[in-house]
């Protein structure tokens, strides 16, 4: 009953907040949550009106809520995770947020940039050549900037730039001379800002079309507002809870103390603590002609409830006509005031994100396949460190959904309670096909994985009949026992109850394989061998034969070369398991391999690893490369560009054969010289490696030099010593 609004003696206060502390201890058992098939909970999902339905979508912790009105499509931010939503509310795509993201949905980092917002590209991208805009006066420079679809910028002490996208690519354009008009930090902030901590940046009195994504801010559950429609109602309350502020031991702390202070001080401002029910409204939503019913656990003060405490009201179709309406559930307030963690039991099976969408199910299948049991994929192995476990399931109908088969691990506590970010979608009808799992990051080089599953729909069938009858949806597991092992020993079963059966024929290949193990070890482990040691673990099994490690190679040493605070020490190591492996391909006939070899190498690892060193053995193993990438691509017509490239690259016109020791490479020049038909350069290369020691009878029975074995000028120059 409420207190009384007169003064009550000191006796009276500690006799009443007694009373208080016995009935709270008894109010959770007094008050359990009763079952009302008319007014579900909302984490039961099953909340609908004739043509309407509530849909949980995310559970956890949701940031913002972008529009992307050219592409009708909702973009969400939970736990660092960007999400993909069709307009009527049906997950698309997730992807882990990349860094340096702007607020027009686009990552500009330094050397590349990330665009999945607008195009669904799952990669970072280079960026175009830069161009220079310094030339440009004001007005030609608002008009180069405003034909691009998406502009953003950035400055520093001394200079300033633009990042330009035109949905295809992006470029970077020098405009120093105009740093003064740029901004940072220029926008109208809003209530995600601090969470989200993207980039907001302008150049002042340049004006821009409307932007490609549009922020949609949490307005009020109720209505009402600024003349809006009122669209709930609340028919009745089940109690659940008897709040107290500060908790018990601070209402009875503050009742006793204050009672007593205003005994003895009847004007002393302020009022004693206030204390109020909590409980599940009986809410009816209402959206146009249709009515969704369903519980809110929401606190009611004098008579009003508070949702704007609980629930928030998301609404894309202000800029996107058609869409549906979300809602959120929220926490009520910071976990360190007394007696929030109490009132979070009751509330927490709700939180996350809810679609009010039409009734419909994208995955529709053909009527004999519903014969089959419901089912959701799912993920078992070691933790994944920072990331979920995603992927994307292709039914026999051709459908396709995305999936998240296990959630991001939850963090460390800090304050609030952890809740670990989880999709929150219905289980599947019908065999699947395929299947696309992914783990790690995009943007973590050494951990993204991505598996590629295949099943034949018969197989799987068969397999899905030898699941006993029982409640629940069955599991598509995904074994994994190593998450940096082999395909081989990754296992795909069904799972019901106590029940796994084997979907033995089911092709497991890696599609994406981080490069390396962790350098981390787990307790009672070794350290596992360094990056570099690593790769040259890796070239040593090539060169014993195994050719389908090349891939893993490669990454390894383009992941070295990438890594910034890394290329400068492993340079030299990345040179000398170039020259090795081309060397070891080379001499067991593997042509191919190795011309794939040096493709890569230049288009991948000699432009992040050129001039990062001046150890000499960097120079020499250089040579190496270029040496042996002559000997097979001066006799492969289909590898002729290599050859060029390596010459252009690799030596370029400064070369000069009289002060290079490598005779191998010498002799290699000669012939590329010689099938060119450059007799000059022919002629200085082979003096110069004559000299140092080549035989003169190799050259006179090696046919590159047949057109030249009658000619004076070439006797003479293999006569030098």
């Amino acid at each position: 009953m409420p207190i009384p609004r007169k003064l009550l003696s000191a006796g009276q206060v500690l006799a009443l907040s007694v009373c208080v502390l016995l009935m709270t201890s008894l109010a959770s058992t007094l008050f359990a949550a009763p079952r009302d098939p008319g007014f579900p909970r909302l984490s039961d999902n099953t909340a609908a009106s004739r043509k309407l339905e509530v849909r949980r979508q995310i559970k956890g912790h949701v940031q913002a809520m972008f529009a992307l009105p050219a592409r009708n499509e909702v973009i969400v931010v939970a736990d660092g995770y960007l999400w993909r939503f069709s307009a009527d509310g049906r997950l698309l795509d997730s992807l882990k947020e990349p860094g340096w993201m702007h607020r027009n949905g686009i990552s500009f980092g330094d050397d590349s940039f990330v665009d999945w917002v607008h195009t669904g590209a799952r990669v970072q991208k280079p960026y175009a050549p830069q161009v220079d805009g310094n030339a440009l006066d004001a007005k030609q420079l608002d008009s180069v900037l405003a034909a691009a679809r998406v502009v953003a910028f950035g400055r520093d002490k001394e200079s300033a730039w633009a990042w330009l996208w035109d949905g295809d690519k992006a470029w970077k354009m020098d405009i120093s001379r105009h740093r003064e008009r740029v901004d940072t930090y220029c926008t109208p902030r809003s209530s995600t800002d601090d969470e989200l901590s993207w980039r907001d940046t302008c150049l002042e009195g340049l004006g821009l079309p409307a932007p490609l994504m549009v922020e949609v801010r949490p307005g009020s559950f109720e209505g009402g507002y600024g003349g809006a429609p009122v669209r709930v109602e609340v028919v009745d309350f089940d109690r659940r809870r008897y709040h107290l502020e500060g908790g018990v031991r601070g209402y009875v702390a503050e009742t006793v103390v204050g009672g007593v202070l205003k005994s003895l001080a009847p004007d002393l401002p302020g009022g004693l603590p206030e204390r109020y029910w909590f409980g599940d409204a009986h809410t009816r939503l209402r959206l146009g002609d249709e009515v969704l019913q369903f519980k809110v656990f929401v606190a009611r003060q004098k008579g009003d409830y508070e949702f704007l405490h609980a629930v928030d009201w998301w609404d894309p179709s202000s800029v996107m006509p058609g869409a549906s309406p979300w809602l959120r559930v929220h926490m009520r307030g910071y976990m360190e005031f007394a007696g929030e963690e109490e009132l979070w039991e009751h509330y927490r099976d709700d939180f996350g994100l809810y679609a009010v969408r039409p009734r419909r199910s994208p995955h529709d299948v053909p009527a004999p396949a519903q014969s089959l049991p419901a089912w959701e994929p799912a993920f078992e192995g070691p933790e994944t460190k920072r990331d979920a476990v995603t992927g994307t399931v292709v039914l026999e109908n051709g459908a396709e959904a995305h999936r998240w088969l296990r959630a991001r691990p939850a963090r460390m506590r800090i304050s609030a309670p952890e809740v670990a970010v989880d999709a929150d979608s219905p289980p599947l009808v019908g065999p699947p096909t395929a299947m696309r799992v992914e783990w790690g990051s995009p943007w973590d080089g050494d951990e993204h994985t991505v598996v590629e599953v295949k099943l034949d729909p018969a197989t799987t069938r068969a397999a899905f009949a030898r699941l006993p009858r029982g409640d629940g949806p069955a599991r598509l597991l995904l074994r994994t026992p190593d998450l940096f092992g082999e395909a081989d020993d990754m296992q795909l079963l069904l799972r019901l109850g106590d029940t796994d059966v084997a979907l033995e024929p089911a092709s497991i290949e890696y599609l994406r394989r981080p490069p390396f193990r962790p350098w981390h070890a787990r307790d009672g482990e070794a350290a596992p061998p360094t990056r570099v040691a690593q790769m040259e673990q890796t070239a040593q099994r090539l060169l014993a034969g195994e050719n389908d490690l090349l891939p893993r190679f490669q990454a390894q040493a383009e992941a070295l070369a990438r890594d910034t605070g890394m290329v400068a020490r492993a340079t030299p190591f990345i040179t000398q398991g170039y020259a090795l492996l081309l060397s070891g391909l080379n001499s067991s006939g593997r042509g191919d391999a190795s011309m794939a070899l040096v493709r890569h190498y230049l288009e991948e690892v000699h432009p992040r690893t050129a001039g990062q060193s001046d150890d000499p053995s960097v120079a020499y193993n250089t040579s190496v490369i270029v040496s042996q990438t002559l000997a097979v691509a001066v006799h492969r017509p289909q590898d002729a560009d290599v050859g060029n490239a390596v010459m252009n690259t690799l030596l370029g016109p400064g070369f000069d054969p009289d002060e290079h020791p490598n005779s191998t490479l010498l002799y290699n020049l000669a012939c590329y010289h010689s099938l060119q038909g450059d007799k000059a350069q022919m002629l200085r290369h082979v003096a110069a490696a004559v000299r140092l020691g080549k035989p003169a009878a190799q050259f006179r029975r090696d046919r590159d030099f047949e057109r030249y074995w009658n000619d004076p000028d070439f006797e003479a120059a293999l006569s030098v010593l």
